[in-house]
């Protein structure tokens, strides 16, 4: 039974958090009906599992009349207690409605790794064409929003990637379209370790309220947001350091309809009011992908095919001169420049990379169909390359006569703003805008990048951070163990500066970078 719920994505939630979801879903159910109308609610548990969540409800004083459970696995509902009312049933393909109240805990299951999406593809398309079928769990939230009657609450623990990743937009507008968000609490993150299941999760509760009769009240609804919580007993008394309550209208607001999570609000009014992007001051982003590193590229010392050792830099590569091209269309020559595709946190400011990749880029991608070459026009350019994977995010200097891969590249008008840019992206401030506001997972692409809000620095400030910036790469060419603290946190201040951060915000910044694992 175990194999089989993985396969479908499925794992057990731990008791507390459980228990934690029943009071909160009869919570807002008594709210709304009076307590001796509370035995005639209808309450459904769509992926029912192990049936702990019917359990729950029972123990709290639900009649099991009141409770329905689903499950498309014939061996889970055939182990549920005789008590249940149980049914295998697929529930994305059930047509039943009219739900008081939906609580559970949907399977997690990329498109890519579900052999449920697979195989049911084109009604999938079909039936979720308006946000998507990128998850089994958004699809199961979508369903179960429709499977409500007007009114009716969802009560669901899911992952977290809906908060922030841009597959997810039209997920969350029609959630903001279409419910009253009373919470969304940020759970444990080591919830499922016991499961052996790495996934950040989140608890996600919904009233329907569709309609543009309901338009005015949910923008004007006010939600109880609750960042990452240390563990299950946090879950009544998260501490007011935790919790943030903020009106809908700002979730519908945001790029992309971002869900946020105790984030202050001097940061949503610099998203809000900001009208430039930094993909409006800079050019580039994503470049080669190989389709096969193993045959493309070299690490330094490995011998290539015709013996050049890749370790010896061309005569022309590694350069300082601004909008250099060096052999940026390709060529015949066989030589081998450096390849920049993903530095990390330690790899700040400036780096050499162990990646080797042949100059002529060009016979490559007319050969092999999995070799795709994007911004071609900034190939060998001096510029910035950036992190893409884990936690921290951090921008270093791109040397001119180098390549560079699909992690975000980018490139200045002018070596001023080239190094201007460098500082900026390695602030705190854009740390937090990054890792907080525009993508809480762990994959942050140019596109998130792109979007970080620009505010244009006045001259000698930009002049200042720019030197600074070009001080610290310089040194650790030389000295790469060369921490520049000193010098990052003047860079920290100014930027804060540049985008009027106050003190108190600044130390929330703060906080939330130097535990950037565990508040993510």
């Amino acid at each position: 039974m175990l194999d089989t719920k993985r396969s479908l994505g499925q794992y057990s939630t731990p008791i507390q958090t459980v228990d934690y979801m029943v009071e909160r879903l009869l919570t807002f159910l008594q709210i709304r009906r009076a307590q001796e109308q509370m035995h005639h609610v209808s309450i459904l548990d769509p992926a029912a599992g192990d049936g702990i969540f019917v359990e729950s409800l029972q123990r709290h004083g639900v009649h099991p009349a009141s409770i329905l459970a689903f499950d498309i696995d014939p061996t889970a509902v055939a182990s549920l207690p005789p008590h249940i009312n149980a049914e295998c049933q697929d529930f994305l393909a059930s047509e039943q409605g009219g739900f008081d109240a939906i609580i559970g805990n949907p399977p997690y299951k990329s498109k890519r790794e579900s052999v449920y999406i697979q195989q049911n593809r084109s009604r999938l398309d079909v039936q979720f064409k308006d946000v998507g079928i990128q998850n089994m769990y958004s699809m199961f939230v979508v369903h179960a929003i429709r499977s409500l009657r007007e009114g009716g609450v969802l009560c669901v623990i899911v992952q977290d990637s809906f908060l922030t990743n841009v597959y997810y937009k039209n997920f969350r507008k029609y959630v903001v379209d279409n419910c009253l968000i009373h919470e969304i609490t940020l759970a444990p993150r080591r919830l499922f370790h016991q499961k052996n299941a790495d996934v950040r999760t989140a608890i996600l509760i919904l009233e329907k309220r569709t309609g543009e009769i309901n338009a005015a009240r949910r923008a004007a609804h006010v939600m109880h947001l609750v960042d990452r919580l240390p563990d299950e007993q946090s879950y009544h008394c998260p501490g007011i350091n935790r919790v943030q309550r903020i009106e809908q209208k700002y979730f519908m607001q945001m790029d992309n309809h971002t869900f946020f999570i105790n984030v202050p609000k001097c940061i949503i009014e610099i998203f809000q009011t900001t009208g430039t992007r930094l993909g409006d001051i800079v050019a580039g982003g994503t470049g080669i992908s190989t389709g096969n590193d193993a045959k493309f590229l070299r690490k330094c010392n490995e011998p290539d095919r015709v013996g050049r050792n890749p370790g010896q830099p061309s005569a022309d590569a590694g350069g300082d001169t601004f909008g250099a091209t060096t052999s940026g269309n390709g060529s015949d020559d066989d030589t081998w420049v450096p390849f920049y595709k993903n530095g990390g946190a330690g790899d700040a400011w400036f780096y050499e990379t162990p990646y080797w990749i042949g100059r002529d880029w060009k016979t490559a991608s007319m050969n092999n169909k999995d070799f795709l070459a994007r911004n071609a026009e900034y190939y060998f350019r001096e510029g910035v390359t950036c992190s893409s994977m884990g936690i921290e995010f951090s921008a270093a200097y791109l040397p001119a006569g180098c390549l560079f891969g699909v992690n975000g590249n980018f490139f200045a008008k002018s070596r001023e703003d080239l190094f201007y840019i460098l500082g900026f992206l390695n602030s705190l401030l854009v740390k937090y805008l990054i890792r907080a506001v525009l993508n809480r997972t762990n994959m942050v692409t140019a596109g998130y990048i792109k979007r970080l809000p620009y505010v244009e620095p006045e001259p000698t400030i930009k002049h200042r951070i720019a030197n600074i910036a070009e001080e610290i790469v310089e040194v650790r060419r030389s000295k790469t163990a060369y921490d520049p603290v000193l010098l990052q946190q003047t860079i920290d201040q100014l930027i804060f500066d540049v985008y009027r951060i106050e003190a108190i915000d600044q130390a929330r910044i703060e906080e939330f970078c130097a535990n950037m694992f565990e508040s993510l």
